[in-house]
């Protein structure tokens, strides 16, 4: 109710300023920007307008890499509407703090690239220039929150779709105009990390093997990375019918999914609806042919691809970049995009029937 009293009033601010000045021709956004303005009066008088027409109202500086156009920027965020309502955000102490943290759910920085049309005219304006380490706290009108591009803030209020008004608490965590070496820089520090684990790997050892018979040329997949942990006891020579236990996870250990109950409990995935026993593969030696359950669903290449390199019983690791995974989109809540993934395989018994 009081967010209603509010906007009545700022509406009845705008009408009386207008009443005194000439009749104009309305543009897109000229009533709400009137509105706008009225509330910009009453809660931040002294707020200027960057060039297009941003209030930055908080700002620290930061001394990394400059955040430039035809980039990738990696940010935490926090974004609420005009009255403080939080609409999205990045980070974990305010899910608790909203009652929605989640185990499942990863929080951390979020991916956005600065290509022109990718990335919100009003955003584009708050974090480029900005430095990695850098915070700043910005109004952003919602004619400005378009993916359209006009030369001038007049043009924006004149002729853009407008979203809706928002204040953005932006932190930039990193900056890269080439996201496949930043991914695999990624890798490198985890397997750096994990040295017990991955002792002989490094990202200049990536997976080489003939796609689909002895005839075919070899074939290099930069950026996918495997290593057995336990021998095979004999290869596949032929497509055949194998069983798995698996655990899917990010670099910095969410699980995002598995078939081994316990593992599925330990981090908070477990549904009593679910059966955890192996998962039928249909192995074949064209690794895109390759399925996974009795009903033969696809699965993402890197996952694929590993299971391409496994013999009867072994045990391995795959780790490999998003183009092998979920790309740019990532996949529901627990996998951003541009998200290296890791996963444990081992080819197992058929379960008993």
């Amino acid at each position: 109710m009081k967010t209603i009293f509010r906007k009545a009033a700022y509406i009845i601010l705008a009408l009386a300023a207008a009443s005194c000045a000439k009749a104009v021709v309305e543009g897109t956004n000229i009533a709400e920007k009137r509105y706008f303005d009225a509330w910009l009066h009453n809660n931040y008088p002294d707020a200027k307008p960057t060039g297009l027409g941003i209030y930055v109202l908080e700002e620290t500086k930061g001394d990394g890499k400059e955040v430039k156009k035809d980039g990738y920027i990696f940010t935490e965020y926090v974004t609420t509407d005009l009255e403080g309502n939080i609409s999205s955000y990045t980070g974990k102490e305010v899910a608790k703090q909203l009652g929605e943290y989640d185990t499942t759910t990863y929080y951390g920085p979020k991916v956005a690239t600065t290509f022109e049309s990718t990335i919100q005219a009003g955003l584009a304006e708050a974090v480029l220039g900005m430095r990695v380490g850098g915070r700043k706290k910005v109004i952003i009108p919602g004619w400005l929150l378009t993916y359209s591009t006009y030369d001038s803030a007049e043009e924006y209020i004149e002729k853009a779709t407008a979203g809706t008004h928002a204040i953005y608490d932006i932190t930039i965590k990193d900056f890269t105009d080439t996201i496949e070496s930043w991914e695999k820089q990624q890798i490198q520090k985890y397997f750096e990390a994990n040295r017990a684990e991955f002792a002989d790997m490094d990202t200049t050892k990536y997976v080489v093997m003939k796609v689909k018979n002895d005839d075919a040329e070899d074939t290099k997949f930069d950026g996918m990375y495997f290593k057995s942990t336990e021998a095979a006891k004999y290869a596949f020579d032929t497509d055949t019918t194998i069983y798995i236990n698996y655990t899917g996870k990010l670099l910095n250990g969410l699980v995002f999914d598995t078939n081994k109950e316990k593992v599925a409990k330990d981090n908070g995935l477990y549904s009593a609806s679910r059966t955890y026993e192996p998962v039928q593969i249909e192995w074949r030696t064209d690794y895109s042919e390759i399925t996974m359950g009795s009903e033969g669903s696809s699965i993402i290449t890197g996952f694929a691809l590993a299971l391409r390199q496994m013999g009867a019983f072994e045990k391995g690791v795959a780790v490999f970049t998003s183009p092998y995974g979920y790309s740019y989109s990532g996949s529901g809540s627990s996998i951003p995009g541009y998200s290296p993934l890791v996963f444990e395989l081992e080819v197992v018994a058929k379960p008993e029937e």
